[in-house]
């Protein structure tokens, strides 16, 4: 496949080799190297033409794009969540050992309860009444 982007050392390139080839005049030439020269011309612009639009024509019909495309991508997608999960199991780990740290650094902390007789609760009855004001 070609591009169609040219790039500078593509175009230095070209300079250089029109260096090296003597330019070729086509009216002084005799008959046979004339048609030669210009059948030669014919052909290398056919053959920029075709392959021009050989892949304008792949790109429209989408079968420049790889065959398998969408079971590469759903590999890279299903690594990609496989390791979020390892590292949130990871952190999920790590929370659960300072939880387990924590809990242990608390207990040994501790301040003593005190206890409350079971069969009597206390309750507290709160009434709110509105009073109704007289506008005079």
């Amino acid at each position: 496949y070609t591009t169609l982007v040219r790039s500078d050392s593509t175009d230095e390139e070209e300079e250089q080799e029109k260096e090296l080839l003597p330019a070729i005049e086509p009216g002084k030439l005799t008959w046979g190297p004339y048609l030669w020269f210009y059948m030669l011309r014919m052909a290398t612009s056919t053959l920029s033409v075709c392959d021009f639009l050989g892949e304008k024509i792949a790109a429209v019909l989408g079968i420049s794009s790889p065959k398998y495309q969408y079971a590469i991508d759903e590999y890279y997608r299903m690594k990609k969540e496989e390791e979020e999960e390892e590292e949130e199991n990871k952190m999920s780990e790590e929370a659960e050992i300072r939880f387990q740290e924590q809990k242990s650094s608390h207990q040994d902390l501790q301040l003593p309860q005190t206890d409350q007789p079971e069969g009597t609760s206390s309750f507290v009855n709160v009434t709110f009444q509105m009073e109704e004001r007289s506008e005079e």
